[in-house]
């Protein structure tokens, strides 16, 4: 329907103007939606979350981490989270496995007799980890969530023994008399240790220095490992 101005030109009803040589309104420019979820660039984004979802995990441990804290953190919508890892289970798997394999360390760097005590080695190696900024987070990450949940303590227990059983192939321990409950009670050792000093800083081992440390722990580690002291009878008498 048609309109006359003042000035006696027609208009178009509804206020839309007409191109005066074609007679044919103008196209309306329409506001393109605002994209969400994936975003370009997916192997950084990718990175991007596992990196946020590993201080989380450290942090706050896994039952307290949510998908939506690990997407706010990332920058990113809870959709591509959940495009990348479907669900926190994954996210959690993905990170710890994307910063460190302690096991791998161990067939990377086999003993050397002419270098250092075995036990020197053994800690040198391990801790080196925790030391490590970079994989310190996937570190405690693993013992804050294996040790408070059902869910991530298969993998915690897992990891502590492909770990153990690599350094004792590693080191030749294996071929020791009663090798695999003294590889196990060094482990746990060290295990022990690591979260005092690392994950709960009880002191004074957090405030040690790194050689400070491995001075008292090695001494401690090389008495665990000899061959010359073996389990005892409840009566104090060593077993046959």
């Amino acid at each position: 329907m048609k309109s006359r101005r003042s000035d006696g030109s027609a208009s178009t009803s509804g206020g839309a103007e007409t191109n005066e040589s074609t007679g044919v309104p103008p196209a309306r420019t329409r506001r393109k939606p605002a994209r969400s979820g994936r975003r370009p660039g997916e192997s950084g984004t990718r990175e991007q979350i596992l990196e946020a979802a590993l201080h989380l995990f450290a942090d706050r441990g896994y039952v307290r981490t949510t998908i939506r804290a690990i997407a706010e953190n990332a920058g990113v919508d809870p959709a591509l989270v959940h495009h990348f890892f479907t669900n926190k289970e994954g996210v959690f798997d993905a990170a710890v496995n994307s910063r460190f394999s302690v096991a791998t360390a161990f067939d990377a760097m086999p003993f050397s007799e002419d270098t250092t005590s075995e036990a020197a080695w053994l800690a040198q190696t391990y801790f080196s980890f925790w030391e490590n900024e970079t994989t310190r987070y996937a570190m405690t990450a693993i013992y804050r969530a294996g040790l408070a949940d059902s869910v991530t303590s298969e993998l915690l227990r897992s990891r502590i023994e492909a770990s153990t059983k690599s350094w004792a192939s590693a080191s030749g321990y294996r071929d020791v008399v009663g090798s695999e409950p003294r590889a196990a009670l060094a482990s746990g050792h060290i295990v022990g240790l690591a979260l005092l000093r690392y994950v709960l800083r009880v002191e004074p081992l957090a405030s040690m220095s790194y050689e400070e440390f491995l001075a008292w722990v090695v001494p401690a580690l090389e008495l665990r490992l000899s061959i010359d002291v073996g389990p005892r009878r409840m009566g104090g008498r060593a077993e046959d």
